[in-house]
């Protein structure tokens, strides 16, 4: 007799032996007990999950001769054991992968009308659903919201996103969680004792991790170390050649370090290795992630690393610092996906991200425009006299003279640019001298203004000109700015008059 991989052997044939799927298995019992179960069900998770396995318990307790309590299938009638072989006639599995056209589907929808041969009830499961092409879709919607009493649809994805909204609305969803990883391991320790096979402890968890949640992988995994005869987790390091655990750590570390020549070496190293690049990158991300929890939640964290130091380098960088590495592993693993050249995208993911050692936090930016815009740049306009002290007069103490004595005056000095109050004159400068001289009271206010200062009064009409781009980098504010952030000017923008 041929072997029976475990994965098969020990797929649970009752929903008292599915594992992890408690929310699912409650409802669909309840439902089959009161006579309500919906005549399309889609079952929705990631593989290895037990979707297709639900579906054919669903499908031996619509048909079981002999049914137990809870709805229970006996497995032991004819019924029952031809459906766990899958020659069943009235349960039919299609595989939407393979058979996703329309002209399948018609043929499926032509046999709808004819009543079982042997059961109860006709089950069509309809496996990777959303691989079914639009037209296939359509042609089932009538089927899937009123098919004939005797039929019952369960469409099982691991994508339910592709299915057309239509499909989705005519179904009942049922969604697979991913195993947990505790309940993985406690699993695979119960089939190795069925099995009479010793393995530690520590071998079952590194599987259970490999697996990420699918207790079909778990299985798989499970079968194979167990036919290279592992027992410790160096033997299935070893056994499955997972020996960039120590790889992932190392870049790990480098890349906390920011150690650009160390990050060349390694790139170099993996690519003359022939690693699967794509592989190597999703677990570096998997692995950050991990540090993030680690950094997040220091005292629950159970991790034990292969390089001590590496612990130390992950409470020494803030959790940001992880964060960022984290979201650039996540952009540059899609980018790798599709690059035509995956070894000069791996470099530069990694160098992108020593390179981030020199970029500046945010709060410190802040800080730093603070200070600048705290600054006084302002330039006098009049310089002061030492000796005249509190008593100087000061051309807005003018304005308020005028404005006491006469609103016509005040109303025209109101009008005008500060002047420069100099040593020996007061210095107007202004865009056009015709329309202060040609108003009525300008002879009194130049008289006013020269009795007031005791120094003579200049008008003078301003130039307009561009201004001297050489005259802006020598601005104390700019340059406080390039000083403070060691910047260089790239390109100066006229402003438009």
């Amino acid at each position: 007799m041929s072997y029976l991989v475990l994965a098969r052997r020990y797929r649970p044939q009752s929903f008292r032996e599915v594992i992890g799927q408690t929310h699912v298995v409650r409802t669909l019992t309840n439902a089959l007990k009161h006579k309500k179960l919906s005549h399309a069900l889609l079952f929705s998770g990631i593989k290895g999950t037990g979707k297709t396995t639900v579906a054919r318990i669903i499908a031996k307790a619509l048909n079981c001769l002999n049914l137990i309590d809870n709805y229970e299938p006996c497995n032991e009638c004819s019924n029952c054991l031809e459906i766990s072989k899958g020659i069943f006639v009235d349960v039919i599995e299609i595989d939407a992968a393979s058979n996703r056209g329309i002209d399948q589907i018609r043929e499926l929808i032509e046999n709808l009308k004819f009543a079982p041969t042997k059961g109860k009830a006709k089950v069509y499961i309809i496996d990777e659903a959303h691989m079914l092409t639009r037209e296939a879709s359509n042609a089932l919607l009538k089927s899937l919201e009123e098919p004939p009493s005797h039929v019952y649809f369960i469409l099982a994805t691991t994508e339910p996103n592709k299915l057309l909204p239509t499909i989705l609305s005519r179904c009942q969803r049922y969604d697979f969680r991913r195993l947990e990883h505790p309940l993985i391991v406690k699993y695979l320790k119960e089939v190795c004792e069925k099995e009479n096979y010793e393995i530690d402890q520590e071998a079952l968890e590194l599987i259970a991790k490999e697996a990420q949640g699918s207790l079909r992988d778990a299985l798989s995994l499970l079968d194979q170390a167990m036919a290279y005869g592992t027992k410790t987790r160096e033997d299935v390091i070893s056994a499955f050649g997972w020996h960039e655990a120590i790889l992932i750590e190392e870049l790990a570390s480098v890349l906390l370090e920011r150690n650009l020549k160390k990050a060349l070496e390694i790139a170099q190293r993996v690519y003359e290795q022939g690693i699967d690049l794509v592989y190597l990158m999703e677990k570096l991300t998997e692995f950050f992630r991990e540090l993030l929890v680690i950094k997040a939640f220091p005292k629950e964290s159970k991790i034990e690393f292969q390089t001590p130091v590496l612990r130390d380098l992950v409470f020494e960088n803030e959790l940001e610092d992880i964060l960022l590495i984290f979201q650039s592993l996540v952009k540059d693993l899609e980018i790798l996906r599709k690059s035509s050249y995956p070894q000069l995208q791996f470099e530069t993911a990694l160098l992108k991200i020593c390179e981030y050692g020199k970029l500046v936090p945010l709060k410190e930016i802040i800080e730093k425009l603070n200070q600048i815009s705290n600054a006084n740049f302002s330039i006098p306009v009049s310089a002061i006299s030492s000796e005249e002290g509190a008593k100087e007069k000061t051309w807005e103490s003018f304005v308020e003279e005028i404005r006491k004595e006469s609103l016509p005056l005040y109303g025209l000095v109101s009008s005008l640019p500060k002047p420069e109050i100099r040593t020996n004159e007061i210095f107007l400068k202004v865009s056009s001298l015709t329309s202060l001289t040609d108003s009525p009271y300008y002879k009194l206010l130049k008289e006013k203004i020269e009795n007031y200062f005791n120094k003579p009064f200049k008008v003078e009409v301003e130039e307009k000109k561009r201004t001297n781009l050489e005259d802006v980098k020598e601005r104390k504010e700019v340059k406080k700015v390039l000083e403070t952030f060691s910047a260089k000017i790239a390109y100066i923008q006229p402003l438009k008059e």
